[in-house]
């Protein structure tokens, strides 16, 4: 097996394990904001009995995946939203109180539905475009070329901190005067 062929089961290796880590991912939001909208759907007035039935096994699945449904969502960068309502304390005193809308997504109010669905999708269109990445040339082109920023990314150094964007630029241009020396070596001969 010479060179070129490792290199191209290395390239497919990689775009099958990008796939798999994302695509997963987006069938899962694509499922929690279907078990949402059944939820909603069986509180209606004229919900039979087998909505209602569907609903609280949507409701059980929901709470069952909430830490799950936050975790996935919370990685791709998006910020959890906090609705604030006032709560009665008693004698005419009340206190502004928060919730996460990760955390309630099956409480009945619908401006927390309402942000709660938008998160969602939100995040499941971030996974879908991962997931479809995978099949891009330019995307493994940018990749290639800029390898050492985005494993530093992997693993969160912060390019916006002064030390964490100078090292990002110092292994890149490393990197590429190593691949630039690499490549004369290997093809000039």
């Amino acid at each position: 097996m010479n060179n070129y062929q490792k290199v191209i089961i290395i390239f497919l290796a990689f775009m099958i394990v990008r796939l798999l880590i994302n695509f997963p991912k987006y069938l899962f939001l694509k499922k929690a904001l279907r078990k949402q909208d059944i939820f909603v759907k069986s509180n209606f007035n004229k919900a039979t009995k087998r909505d209602k039935n569907r609903g609280e096994r949507a409701v059980n699945w929901l709470e069952e995946n909430q830490l799950e449904i936050e975790k996935v969502v919370l990685n791709t960068g998006i910020d959890n939203q906090t609705k604030s309502y006032m709560e009665p304390l008693g004698f005419g005193y009340t206190q502004q109180q928060g919730l996460p809308v990760l955390r309630n997504l099956a409480l009945l109010n619908p401006e927390i539905l309402q942000s709660g669905k938008t998160l969602l999708r939100r995040a499941k269109g971030y996974y879908k475009s991962q997931s479809l990445k995978c099949f891009n040339p330019i995307f493994w082109i940018e990749f290639i070329v800029f390898l050492p920023r985005e494993i530093l990314n992997y693993f969160s150094f912060d390019k916006n901190v002064k030390f964490g964007s100078t090292l990002i630029n110092l292994l890149q241009i490393l990197y590429w005067i190593a691949t630039t020396i690499f490549m004369y070596l290997e093809y000039a001969s």
